[in-house]
């Protein structure tokens, strides 16, 4: 063999060495494995499996990485993790017949390493106080814990006249998920942090098919809220399963921030379908598992004919395809700025004060309050007081007869009919009669066409039958701006709904829809000056019938007087440090000619001029 022939052999085995090296490095597996297997033996030696069970490996040194899985229905589970030591821990106890286990365990895991770890009676921190019965002991379920960990990041989402809910994410950001028909339909969006914070949104992306939206607030405007987290699929793929405790938290109906619990139903293709309480405003919340992670979108129900019915969320995994176009469409977006907006302060005006006021008012104190006209509209002015006052005039109307009866018959004043008898002190809780708030309606007037009036005068002149009146409304809000002072003021809640009117009979054929808007103030907007003077306050309608005509109008600075004076009563005794000052509308100075300066609105002479 030459010498050439014998350094080509020695170079081509030094290649081949080479090459093996590296193809075995490249098969070692940069991650080890983790085999858990989670069971406690009962009595008799009977072995049961731990199924479902929620752990967390947290790595020593760095609490920020947190790696969660659980266990299967045979209590096993697999997780490959990152080389590096740990601690395997519940997160959530185990029971079984009156005690309560929970493991928290360190573990090394070294590259390409399978580590089979089990988790029995043995190694458990076993709790047996729960074998001590306690009368009148108080019990506090588990899933109140992740709630008090994650209702911070939980908020009210505002939209026009209807709310929903949304959460912050551990993502992009800190972006609030929310579903898609919470916002549907509005132009201003807006985040109730608590009951003394709101803030304007930014949508950043929305899908209506699938009925999810995101949202966005500035940094600032809430550092301390916590991100929740996204469930991630376990070792056998799934987010959640039949059979497990679930948490949803939201803002349902009436109520403030709250929680409820229940267990999954089922898993559908593309929803949760379990068996907790969600209402009208929980849409989209978050649903959670016990380990504080988010696994749904509360979105829907079904209710039932005779029962009540079943709860329907968004699977997490839905949100994917969403994360994606938001993480496309933050650059492109104007950063938002901090807008805070006004809430609903103070608490809800004491039922006595507030039948003392109502009942010391003639019936019709309250009618230009119930009927004020503008252009093609009517404007309806709702305070507690106001509220009651129209109760108690709708019961005298219909129950008239009725009294004349009673009298003869000298029933007690428990007997009698009434309907504001009813309201008790818990009426705050089911609704907004005694929110210390003024609500102003608008509302399109209804009127007979040009041309039906025209054929119905004719016929009739001309000896035939009138025939049927064709009847339309004369406007349609598109939106309202409200001023004080000539300044700009916000409603604490303020949007349209439609008004739909169907009717064809032989006198009277109507069909039309129309919308009405629907704004709510705190009460201090209409609070006077130091002097006594009641503020202006100005109403521009937009009329999308009219959309040419400028309507601006003041409102008389008596009515703006009698609506403030409604809660003297409110703020002497629920807020007695606040102070009041009645409004005297002698003293009322117009500001609609020095602001329509500005805004070049037109002054439509035919309209009732407010007294100077």
């Amino acid at each position: 063999m030459t010498r050439t022939r014998v350094v080509a052999s020695l170079a081509f085995l030094v290649f081949l060495l080479a090459a093996n090296v590296v193809l075995v490095a490249a098969q070692t597996p940069r991650q080890a494995t983790v085999s858990v297997t989670v069971a406690l033996v009962a009595e008799e030696l009977n072995v049961r499996p731990v199924a479902l069970h929620q752990l967390e490996l947290m790595k020593v040194g760095d609490t920020a990485v947190t790696i969660a899985f659980r266990t299967g229905l045979d209590g096993k589970a697999r997780q490959a993790v990152p080389p590096g030591t740990y601690r395997l821990k519940s997160v959530v106890p185990a029971h079984l017949l009156g005690k309560t286990y929970r493991w928290d365990l360190p573990i090394t895991l070294r590259r390409g390493q399978m580590l089979e770890v089990e988790l029995t009676n043995v190694n458990a921190a076993v709790d047996s106080l729960r074998d001590v019965p306690r009368v009148g002991a108080r019990e506090i379920a588990p899933e109140i814990a992740v709630y008090n960990r994650v209702k911070g990041g939980v908020v009210r989402v505002e939209a026009g006249l209807g709310h929903g809910s949304g959460f912050f994410i551990d993502t992009l950001g800190g972006l609030i998920v929310t579903n898609d028909h919470v916002i549907a339909g509005e132009r201003g969006v807006s985040i109730a942090l608590d009951a003394s914070r709101r803030v304007a949104a930014q949508v950043v992306v929305r899908d209506h098919d699938v009925d999810l939206a995101l949202l966005r607030l500035t940094a600032s405007a809430c550092t301390d809220c916590p991100r929740l987290r996204m469930a991630k699929p376990d070792s056998t793929g799934a987010i959640v399963v039949s059979g497990e405790r679930i948490i949803a938290v939201g803002f349902p109906l009436s109520q403030q921030s709250s929680v409820t619990s229940g267990i999954v139903s089922a898993v559908r293709e593309r929803a949760i379908i379990s068996d907790a309480n969600i209402n009208h405003g929980n849409s989209g919340g978050p649903l959670l598992n016990l380990a504080g992670e988010v696994v749904g979108i509360n979105t829907f129900i079904d209710p039932g004919g005779n029962g009540p019915g079943v709860s329907g969320s968004i699977l997490i995994t839905q949100l994917a395809a969403l994360l994606k176009r938001a993480a496309d469409t933050l650059p492109t977006l104007p950063v938002p700025t901090l807008t805070m907006l006004p809430t609903l302060s103070g608490p809800a005006y004491p039922l006595t004060e507030l039948r003392a006021a109502a009942e010391s008012v003639p019936a019709d104190a309250y009618d230009d309050l119930q009927e004020y006209k503008v252009g093609n509209f009517i404007l309806t002015f709702s305070t507690p007081v106001a509220n009651f006052v129209y109760y108690k005039r709708h019961e005298n109307e219909i129950a008239k007869d009725r009294r004349k009866r009673e009298a003869r018959a000298g029933l007690s004043e428990e007997e009698r009919y009434t309907e504001v008898g009813e309201l008790r002190d818990w009426i705050d809780y089911v609704g907004d009669l005694t929110s210390p708030a003024i609500s102003i309606e608008v509302v399109p007037k209804q009127g007979e066409t040009f041309g039906s009036a025209l054929a119905r005068g004719l016929s009739a002149a001309g000896g035939y039958g009138a025939g049927r009146a064709k009847y339309v409304f004369k406007g349609d809000v598109q939106d309202v701006e409200w001023y004080r002072n000539g300044e700009p003021t916000n409603p604490i809640m303020g949007g349209r709904t439609p008004q739909r009117v169907y009717v064809s009979n032989a006198w009277v054929e109507m069909k039309d829809v129309a919308y009405r808007g629907l704004y709510v103030f705190d009460p201090t907007v209409f609070a006077p000056d130091s002097t006594g003077a009641p503020p202006s306050i100005v109403a521009h309608i937009y009329d999308l019938k009219h959309p040419d005509d400028r309507n601006w109008e003041e409102l008389p600075g008596e009515l703006v007087a009698r609506i403030w004076n409604d809660f003297g009563p409110y703020y002497m005794r629920a807020l007695p440090k606040r102070g009041f000052t009645p409004a005297d509308p002698l003293h009322f100075k117009s500001g609609l000619d020095s602001l329509c300066a500005r805004k070049h609105c037109d002054i439509q002479e035919d309209k009732p001029r407010p007294p100077f």
